[in-house]
């Protein structure tokens, strides 16, 4: 008797993950993380040479009353009242006003100023400029009127329309035809008060 033959069961097939399950939803798609900014583009680039170009102004029309204290440079256009240190150029416009003592490593002043200037570097004051105070500076262009002292190391020099009514302390001094110089002159850097005292030691 022959046995009949049967074929080996074939072996189950594997069910195909990537094929969607009716009984499991997809998960929701999710909107990708926005990337990080670049901390590059984030940072504020700082302005080339703000320590010698930046330029704070006091514009016409403000008032102020107390201390200014500027980082770089300083244009005065309206009223100040009370102490200004820049370590920049300080500038007063025609229509400035200014009554405080200014420290700065420059000073150009076109208006009128109640107050001792002390400049590391040079003070120049234009025509028309006026002064009530001293000058303590390396050079000092004088253009208008001055009432106080100029104690400089360099060179004082008095323009044709200059009015200078104290004394002037420098290395040396040019006076120009037209100045009106009231006062005595220092020369060599002696101050005004070493020759004073000298001459009364001396009488």
């Amino acid at each position: 008797m022959r046995r009949k033959h049967h074929p080996p069961d074939a072996p189950e097939a594997e069910p195909d993950l990537a094929a969607p399950r009716p009984d499991v939803e997809a998960p929701a798609e999710t909107e990708p993380e926005p990337a990080a900014p670049d901390e590059t583009e984030a940072k504020e680039e700082p302005m080339a040479g703000a320590d010698d170009s930046q330029v704070s102004v006091v514009s016409r029309g403000t008032k102020i009353e107390g201390s200014v204290m500027a980082a770089g440079s300083l244009r005065v256009e309206g009223e100040v009242r009370g102490q200004i240190t820049a370590q920049g150029e300080v500038s007063l416009s025609p229509q400035g006003r200014v009554e405080a003592n200014i420290k700065a490593a420059s000073i150009t002043l076109a208006g009128t100023v109640k107050g001792d200037l002390v400049a590391t570097g040079d003070v120049a004051l234009p025509a028309e400029s006026r002064l009530d105070g001293n000058i303590r500076a390396r050079n000092a262009d004088v253009g208008g009127f001055v009432d106080g002292d100029v104690t400089v190391a360099g060179r004082a020099s008095l323009g044709p329309r200059a009015r200078v009514e104290g004394d002037i302390t420098s290395s040396s001094l040019a006076i120009a035809e037209g100045a009106v110089f009231i006062g005595r002159s220092v020369m060599g850097g002696q101050t005004a008060d070493d020759a004073k005292s000298a001459a009364v030691g001396s009488a």
